[in-house]
C-alpha cells in the first residue's frame, strides 16, 4: 500500500468518526454568541445550518458554504473562528487567507495548490491543499474575498461545487467535504443596507442583496449560486461595543497569564466613547486601543506573580489595577 493510500485510508476512518460527533445547536448558539456581539439572528441561523448539514451521512461538497457581508468590524472574521473553536477543538485548525495577497493569477493559484510540477517549489505544495491532506476537518477562511483574482474564484467554484480540489504538483485532490467554508466582504456595505432596509422577510433580503452584488460584478451569479447562506451583519451599536471591549480586555489577560475578575462600567464607558473610531476603522483599532491601555498592568501583574487583576476608575479617570496575589 503507498503512502498516498494509507493516507486515504486514514481519512475514511477520521470521517467515520465525525459522525459520532453530534452538533448541539443550542450549546452552539450558546458559543458563538459569547465571542460574537450584535449579530444573534444570524448566529441562530448559522447554528441550525451547520447542524443540519453537519449530520448528513455523505456529502459530496462542504458542509456548508457561507459568505458574511457587512461593514468592518461586526464580527465577521470573528464568528468563523468561533464555528472552528466549537467545531474542531481550536482556532488551529482554521486556514485564512487574506484576499489581497491573492490579487494577481500566478500568486493566487501558486499559492493555494502549489506550484505546477517540474517549477521551483512544486514538492511543497499549496497553503490551502496540503494542510487539508494532513486534516481535512476545518474552517477555511477568505477574507475580504472580493479582492482576490478571478482564476481564484474558479478554484472556488469546484472546492465549493464538488468539494474538493487538485494540487498542481502532486496531482492529489484534496477532500473538503468535512470543512465549513466561510467567505467575508466588506464591499458595497452602505448599498446593501439601504437596499434592505424595511424587509424584514429573508428570502427578500437575500434577492435584494444578490441583487446589488450581481449588478456591482462584483461577484459571479455561478459562484453566488454555490453559496448556502449569504449573511448581513448590522452595524454595532454602542452598549455591543462595550461588550466587546470586555471580552477583548479578559482575552488580552489571558495572552499573558492573568485572570481578569473585574473592569469598572466607567472604564467601559471610554471603550464607548471610542466608537466612532471602531465604526471606522473596525474592531482591530478598538483592539489596538485596548492594548495601548492595558497591557502593561497585565505585564506588570505577570512580574509581580499575582494570578488575577480587577480593574477601577480614579478620580481622574486613570486605570487603577488591583492585584490578586496567590494563596501563600
Amino acid at each position: 500500500m503507498t503512502d498516498w493510500s494509507k493516507l486515504q485510508g486514514m481519512l475514511k476512518e477520521t470521517d467515520a468518526e465525525s459522525k459520532r460527533f453530534t452538533v448541539d445547536e443550542n450549546k452552539l448558539v450558546e458559543h458563538l454568541k459569547s465571542r460574537v456581539k450584535g449579530q444573534d439572528e444570524i448566529i441562530a441561523d448559522v447554528a441550525r445550518l451547520i447542524r443540519l448539514s453537519w449530520m448528513k451521512d455523505k456529502r459530496t461538497r462542504p458542509v456548508c458554504n457561507l459568505l458574511f457581508l457587512g461593514p468592518t468590524g461586526t464580527g465577521k472574521t470573528e464568528l468563523a473562528k468561533a464555528i472552528c473553536e466549537y467545531l474542531f477543538g481550536d482556532e488551529g485548525s482554521l486556514l485564512r487567507f487574506d484576499c489581497s495577497e491573492l490579487a494577481s493569477a500566478e500568486m493566487g493559484k501558486a499559492r493555494l495548490t502549489g506550484a505546477s510540477a517540474g517549477y521551483v517549489g512544486a514538492d511543497q505544495g499549496g497553503q490551502l491543499t496540503r494542510p487539508m491532506f494532513a486534516n481535512p476537518k476545518r474552517v477555511v477562511l477568505f477574507d475580504e474575498i472580493e479582492k482576490a483574482h478571478p482564476i481564484v474564484f474558479d478554484l472556488l467554484l469546484q472546492l465549493m461545487g464538488e468539494g474538493r480540489l487538485t494540487e498542481q504538483g502532486s496531482g492529489k485532490t484534496a477532500d473538503f467535504t468535512q470543512a465549513v467554508v466561510v467567505m467575508t466582504s466588506n464591499a458595497l456595505a452602505e448599498s446593501m443596507g439601504k437596499a434592505v432596509a424595511g424587509l424584514t422577510d429573508y428570502p427578500r433580503i437575500m434577492n435584494a442583496i444578490k441583487t446589488v452584488l450581481s449588478e456591482s460584478g462584483t461577484f459571479r451569479p455561478e459562484l453566488l449560486g454555490r453559496v448556502d447562506k449569504v449573511y448581513l451583519f448590522n452595524p454595532l451599536a454602542g452598549m455591543q461595543i462595550a461588550e466587546i471591549a470586555l471580552l477583548k480586555i479578559a482575552k488580552l489577560g489571558q495572552e499573558y497569564g492573568v485572570e481578569t475578575r473585574f473592569v469598572a462600567p466607567e472604564l467601559l464607558i471610554q471603550a464607548l466613547e471610542a466608537n466612532i473610531r471602531v465604526s471606522k476603522f473596525g474592531i482591530r483599532e478598538l483592539e489596538r486601543i485596548l492594548f495601548d491601555r492595558y497591557a502593561n498592568h497585565f505585564v506588570e501583574a505577570r512580574a509581580a506573580k499575582a494570578k488575577a487583576v480587577s480593574f477601577e476608575v480614579a478620580e481622574s479617570g486613570e486605570i487603577v489595577c488591583r492585584r490578586e496575589q496567590p494563596p501563600a
